[in-house]
């Protein structure tokens, strides 16, 4: 989904017509740039698809906000509760969204044919990978309360695959049997008004059923594509996203039941599906506290001419910033 999907190869699975995730523009972690997506199209009934458009929030849009806090004649505590809430709206939309800078390498069978197109995909792909383990070690450093002190941040890699996948498991059992309260609690904002309005939009009575048969291709997968920490501001204590990109192989079993109870004629299906799921968590910058994660969605993976073309709209936002 656009920020927010269940499954690139789900389409079949899920019986709608499903669209990528439009990438939003990568920036330098220093750059704290985000993407707000646009209204919602109206949802299918069993829809775990949204389409994301690009409209970047820049700093200054938090600047501009500050001043004008700052030149408020409410008292102080009024000002930090205000400029709280902001924060708080803020990292509520940054969770919702792809961090700049995530790159997710495709399978070699994906991979582009001419052998300078590999090389140059490789290429960038090295590159935002050595940017990604030279910014998480900056932060961790950062965390140390003295230099003989040992981090307070200690980003664990290792829980990032369970918790992706159990996240992935609960919100397509979720979404089957309607259950909101759940998808509400472990999906980020925009990911749950999507699959919250696909349930809405379901025919009276129908039922859906879904089955994580097994997981597949376990020599490959499931593997960490990507994890990025990012500050969302300038500022010394500006909340840090923590986002992880997980691929997982597996083979999953739909169906539909009328308003008796009883199983639509071709509707049980089942299929294999390779997913790149997206999660994504707050970091407090003060305590070094880590929040729960959420689900962001699923996104495709990064193709070189994709890439280009952020690339250059990159350029064009630093130029304007």
């Amino acid at each position: 989904m656009s920020s927010s999907r269940l499954g690139l190869g789900a389409r079949e699975l899920l019986s709608v017509r499903t669209t990528g995730l439009t990438r939003t523009t990568r920036r330098p972690a220093n750059w704290q740039g985000l993407v707000q997506r646009n209204s919602l199209p109206k949802a299918s009934p069993f829809s775990t698809s949204q389409c994301m458009a690009r409209s970047p929030i820049s700093r200054s849009a938090l600047d501009q906000a500050h001043g004008r806090l700052a030149a408020s004649p409410a008292p102080k505590l009024e000002m930090s509760r205000r400029m709280q809430q902001n924060i708080g709206e803020i990292t509520a939309e940054a969770v919702s969204l792809i961090l700049p800078g995530t790159f997710v390498l495709p399978r070699p069978s994906q991979f582009p044919k001419p052998a300078v197109e590999k090389v140059k995909l490789l290429y960038n792909w090295s590159l935002i990978k050595f940017q990604e383990i030279l910014t998480n070690t900056t932060l961790k450093i950062m965390s140390k309360p003295s230099i003989f002190k040992r981090a307070l941040f200690k980003p664990k890699r290792s829980a990032l695959i369970p918790t992706a996948k159990g996240l992935h498991r609960a919100m397509a059992e979720a979404l089957a049997a309607g259950d909101k309260n759940t998808i509400g609690r472990i999906c980020s904002r925009k990911l749950g008004s999507s699959l919250l309005g696909s349930i809405d939009a379901r025919p009276r009575g129908r039922r859906y059923g879904w089955e994580l048969v097994k997981y597949t291709n376990k020599l490959l997968y499931p593997s960490i594509k990507s994890h990025r920490i990012s500050p969302l501001g300038r500022e010394k204590n500006a909340p840090i996203v923590r986002q992880a990109v997980v691929a997982i192989s597996s083979k999953q079993r739909r169906v539909e039941y009328d308003a008796k109870g009883q199983v639509v004629p071709g509707s049980e299906k089942e299929i294999d599906v390779v997913e790149n799921v997206a999660i994504a968590c707050v970091v407090d910058a003060r305590t070094w506290v880590q929040g729960e994660w959420r689900l962001v969605g699923t996104i495709h993976h990064t193709t070189l001419h994709a890439w280009e073309e952020e690339k250059e709209l990159l350029k064009v936002m630093m130029q304007s910033s």
